[in-house]
């Protein structure tokens, strides 16, 4: 992961704020988590946070928020709380504040993804 943040960094897809960022938080969720960083998904959701951090910092959110069912569906999830708290973990450690709630939507459903992926992988052990 840290070669990817360093070709986005180099290739100015993100700033320099969003590639420490994003680093410290690659260590919070692998003590969380413990997801392979080969992980398509990981990438993915890793990928969008330095994106959606940028675009926050910069108060240039997305126009278009997540489908209000999908994030019901997340709300409704007996680990919702687990979610949640994550979320928030992920947020502080990326020093993002007053996240708009277009943004904020995809940031959960990507912790809600990695949550599931993380669990699903346990299970396959």
């Amino acid at each position: 992961m840290e070669q990817r943040f360093a070709l986005l960094l180099q290739a100015k897809a993100i700033s320099q704020q969003a590639h420490d960022h994003c680093l410290r938080t690659i260590t919070l969720m692998d003590s969380e988590l413990g997801l392979p960083h080969d992980n398509e998904q990981y990438q993915m959701a890793v990928t969008h946070l330095s994106r959606a951090a940028d675009r926050i910092w910069r108060n240039e959110a997305i126009e278009e928020g997540l489908d209000a069912d999908i994030l019901d569906e997340i709300y409704q999830d007996p680990e919702a709380a687990t979610i949640m708290a994550l979320h928030k973990k992920v947020l502080d450690s990326m020093a993002l504040h007053n996240v708009p709630a277009n943004e904020e939507g995809f940031l959960i459903a990507n912790v809600y993804a990695l949550y599931q992926l993380s669990h699903s992988l346990e299970t396959q052990e």
